[in-house]
């Protein structure tokens, strides 16, 4: 049987580009793996809907300390350069895929392929771009020339590079000189089979807003709490954060020091992927915020795809990603640099919660566009074009 390893510095279980692509590969017929680093109270090795998962004993770091992130970086890369290796004496895999971040993680494969096999590097977040957004201030030009000169070797090592959507391609990637007959792009769409269309979809009061993901100041929960905290009719509002990240504590203390407790609830959990659906159903509406900054705006976020499949309306911010596949009546936007914008349309919703039944309508007739089995093929393209 054809093998396949896929390496992600993530929580296998909550990362929804890494589970589609491995039970895709596994429904095509590969055998695969997937090496992550461990979560507390999780086992070191479990199978997944015929997936197997192989967890190293590495904590993943969630912190805003340069070096710490470096240091479990390079513990992760160490632990994978010697358990790929020994799995693939075994597995004979004739592709290992490898998500960013770090790039620098395809080199983990290196025994594998001098022994045979293709190594695909997949590049969720452009690392130089991320590092810009996520370390802002002095003395980072000269590391950040250090990542690109990375992500360049990493990209020459490997024998194909996967991206989320053609704007990094195009903008990015391109211009960080990847060659494009390299670069093939697997849109970071949902799977369909886990996010279903949601019904029945009912408004009634208070409003009930959700954000699920990533907990980090580069998402702006800052300004987005300073917004709600001038909603107008506060009492006809309910906002529920879901997720985890480096970003925690200084959330709750905003949440306490703006006085909203009564209308914002942070459930610091990161859920299951195939649990999130119900969790979100119960809402009438998503919230996909971020400040902007030359990652952000490059973003295509999965929550957003995963709300659209479900037919849930969404707030986000139009960015050079979104605004290339989604026609600007699929969603409600608003302009980071002006918060008062988000205020202004939080208060027009729960003015008139018609304007959500008319938003959902509108993302019904559209949404079959947007889902992971148009994407699936390509990626299966891509993993047969490597074996010939």
């Amino acid at each position: 049987m054809k093998s396949i390893c896929i390496i992600a510095y993530t929580d296998y279980l909550t990362d929804a580009r890494v589970m589609r692509q491995a039970e895709s590969a596994c429904h095509a017929g590969y055998a695969v793996d997937v090496i992550t680093p461990i979560s507390r109270g999780q086992e070191e090795k479990l199978v997944s809907n015929h997936v197997t998962i192989h967890r190293l004993r590495t904590g993943q770091y969630r912190g805003s300390e340069k070096t710490l992130y470096v240091l479990s970086y390079l513990d992760f890369f160490i632990r994978c350069l010697v358990r790929i290796s020994r799995l693939h004496i075994k597995n004979n895999y004739r592709i290992i895929q490898v998500c960013n971040m770090p790039d620098f993680l395809v080199f983990s494969a290196v025994f594998a392929k001098l022994t045979g096999a293709k190594i695909i590097l997949d590049i969720h977040d452009p690392m130089p771009q991320t590092y810009m957004a996520k370390f802002p201030g002095s003395g980072r030009r000269g590391f950040y020339h250090l990542i690109l000169w990375l992500e360049k070797l990493s990209a020459a090592f490997s024998d194909r590079v996967i991206t989320v959507h053609e704007p990094v391609k195009r903008d990015i990637l391109l211009r960080d000189g990847i060659p494009a007959g390299k670069i093939s792009v697997v849109a970071n769409f949902a799977d369909e089979g886990i996010f279903r269309v949601h019904d029945p979809y009912t408004i009634d009061l208070p409003i009930r807003m959700i954000y699920y993901g990533t907990v980090s100041a580069r998402f702006g929960f800052e300004g987005v709490l300073s917004a709600i905290r001038k909603v107008r009719q506060m009492d006809k509002l309910f906002f529920k954060i879901i997720g985890k990240g480096d970003d925690d504590a200084a959330l709750r203390e905003r949440i306490g020091a703006l006085g909203l407790g009564a209308i914002v609830e942070f459930d610091n959990t990161s859920y299951p992927l195939r649990q999130l659906p119900e969790i979100i159903g119960r809402y009438h509406l998503g919230l996909v915020p971020y400040s902007p900054s030359p990652a952000t705006d490059y973003m295509l976020p999965v929550k957003l795809m995963e709300l659209l499949a479900m037919g849930i309306p969404a707030i986000t911010v139009p960015n050079t990603a979104i605004r290339y596949y989604l026609d600007e009546r699929l969603y409600f936007g608003y302009d980071p640099r002006n918060m008062d914008t988000l205020t202004l349309l939080i208060d027009r919703i729960l003015d008139d919660p018609s304007l959500l039944l008319g938003k959902r309508e509108a993302v019904l007739r559209e949404s079959a566009r947007y889902l992971w089995k148009n994407e699936r093929l390509k990626y299966l393209d891509v993993l047969a074009q490597l074996l010939m």
